[in-house]
């Protein structure tokens, strides 16, 4: 429930104004903001609940503890949830490529597949990917901040393929 308010407090700037003369449904933030609320109000009343029942326990540690056990099994699942949210933020730094690249291999590492065989085919499909996308379909890659760095045309020229 705190994620849905905290990504509902940013709706302001991180969408535009509604087009003038068109219908409220049109507006960009109506649709992020009904979902949020889709999420902060079950989120809210399983809280509630579980608050209440945490009061009325005899032991609240026991309580706490049962409390745990439900939520035992979303560790792997948020891991995952957090490695996609870094390679989000590592697209626009190191580019489509090689941040593709290292978020199968995290992936990869963290479900327990560490030889040398999986990095090939994380390696393979990287690179299967990138022609899909670029050579067979045309979509162009933004200039990632990494290649900035590169010594004159180099990153200019790798840059659309990574």
């Amino acid at each position: 429930m705190a994620l849905a308010v905290l990504l509902a407090a940013l709706l302001p700037v991180a969408t535009e104004t509604q087009p003038a003369g068109k219908a409220w449904f049109l507006s960009p933030r109506n649709a992020p903001l009904i979902g949020l609320a889709m999420m902060a109000l079950p989120g809210l009343l399983l809280g509630l609940r579980a608050f209440r029942g945490w009061r009325a326990a005899g032991d609240r540690a026991a309580c706490a503890r049962r409390m745990a056990f439900a939520f035992r099994d979303l560790g792997p699942g948020l891991g995952y949830a957090a490695l996609f949210c870094g390679y989000l933020f590592a697209l626009p730094l190191a580019g489509f490529a090689l941040s593709t690249l290292a978020f199968g291999q995290a992936c990869l590492w963290l479900a327990g597949l560490r030889s040398l065989r999986w990095a090939g085919w994380n390696l393979l499909f990287a690179v299967v990917l990138v022609l899909v996308l670029r050579a067979g379909m045309g979509l162009w890659f933004p200039h990632a901040a990494l290649f900035h760095w590169l010594p004159g045309g180099l990153g200019n020229a790798v840059s659309p393929y990574l």
